[in-house]
């Protein structure tokens, strides 16, 4: 009995006797360092790394060739499953201008872009309507109503 106590209490430490645990630094040319589900989470953050939480920021880092890995905030809990929350990506610090920079830019040619398709779609959309039009217009002219139901 007193080997098992004494087995419990060998991994109790004093505060004088530890360290605070901090993650070591990411130097720029180095990889991110990931975990088992290929993200990174925002607790465990290093020093050297960035998170940002824009949307579809991930979209630009792909088109630059900037290495990042999607970023875990935590864990919410959604019909009894607690499932992971996973929301911007994370790059090194000295990327982090740039792909701001890059996103603002993809992002105003994505609204340009949206705006030219919505118009295309609301002149196509008058085309049909003018060319139903027409052809009602034609069809009364080609055949004149007459009134079949007097007898």
């Amino acid at each position: 009995l007193q080997d098992e106590e004494d087995r419990s209490m060998e991994k109790l430490y004093a505060i004088w006797q530890t360290d605070e645990w901090s993650p070591s630094r990411v130097h720029p040319n180095d990889p991110i360092p990931i975990n088992e589900h290929n993200n990174v989470e925002l607790e465990l953050l290093n020093p050297g790394l960035i998170h940002l939480d824009e949307r579809r920021i991930s979209i630009a880092a792909k088109k630059l060739g900037i290495p990042y890995a999607p970023c875990l905030l935590g864990f919410e809990g959604r019909g009894g499953n607690r499932v992971p929350v996973i929301r911007g990506i994370v790059v090194h610090e000295h990327n982090a201008d740039l792909l701001r920079e890059a996103y603002v830019e993809i992002q105003s040619g994505m609204i340009e872009q949206d705006n030219s398709k919505r118009q295309h779609e609301v002149y196509s959309r008058w085309k049909r309507l003018i060319a139903g039009l027409l052809t009602k217009d034609r069809l009364e002219k080609e055949y004149p109503a007459e009134n079949v139901y007097d007898a």
